[in-house]
């Protein structure tokens, strides 16, 4: 009997079929030994009921960057890109499904503020689907997520008074950072929490985890920005070398 092979899903059927997902960023072993920042990757999993991974990769996000403005350009303004992918069961190449740019841009206070574009890139498109945009913010993290035509649709609110916000290295092993999903009107409709990888990999490496609840009344296009947003929100907060740490709430 011959086997029928089953069509591959695609970016936003994936999304689709999920209330929430984990974000996972993969240890890279030479830049915890060497100190010198390498280009990021991140994989996406399904999330359990209790909050953790669970299940097969959803997603292959992996940078693209030079290697100067990674070590030397503060995340107010280094450029990247950023390729959002299916994996492919065989291992033998990626899909392509979403493209996330920031361009070089200099950032001080409320001018110039930090933002990612968000585009559909399946199957040979090349369709804007929104923006993420860092608001100036004299205290909390803020960032807001903007559809195809401007509008914003959510907004990602966290406390800087967070113990977790301060703890670096071995001191972060135990700590969580939480923030609010909330719609324009300021109401929290669903969590995004930012947990610690375990204390070795937090001694030897800035990797994080993140655990993104979607809202009940989500699109497809709303979870896509919202994964793109949590990606955004570790490389302009969580990102910087410690010792430009005193300079993330700029």
């Amino acid at each position: 009997m011959m086997m029928v092979p089953q069509k591959k899903k695609k970016g936003f059927e994936i999304l689709d079929a999920r209330d929430g997902i984990f974000i996972k960023q993969k240890m890279e072993l030479l830049e915890a030994l060497t100190g010198c920042e390498g280009e990021n990757t991140y994989y996406v999993y399904p999330i359990s009921k209790d909050g953790d991974k669970a299940g097969k990769k959803l997603f292959k996000c992996k940078e693209k960057s030079g290697c100067c403005e990674r070590q030397f350009m503060s995340g107010e303004c280094r450029p990247f890109q950023l390729k959002i992918q299916i994996p492919d069961d065989e291992d033998s190449g990626n899909e392509p499904f979403l493209l996330l740019d920031r361009q070089c841009a200099c950032t001080f206070y409320c001018c110039n503020r930090p933002e990612i574009t968000v585009n559909w890139v399946e199957d040979g498109k090349n369709e804007y689907l929104g923006k993420i945009r860092d608001p100036f913010n004299c205290c909390n993290i803020v960032l807001d997520i903007h559809d195809k035509n401007d509008n914003i649709k959510y907004k990602i609110d966290g406390s800087c008074c967070q113990i977790g916000m301060h703890c670096k290295g071995p001191f972060e092993c135990c700590e969580t950072v939480d923030f609010d999903l909330k719609i324009p009107s300021g109401d929290t409709v669903a969590g995004v929490q930012k947990r610690s990888p375990g204390c070795l990999k937090a001694m030897i490496s800035d990797a994080d985890n993140f655990a993104v609840h979607f809202p009940a009344a989500c699109t497809k296009e709303d979870k896509a920005l919202i994964m793109c947003a949590v990606l955004f929100l570790d490389f302009r907060y969580f990102e910087e070398k410690q010792q430009n740490q005193q300079q993330q709430l700029v």
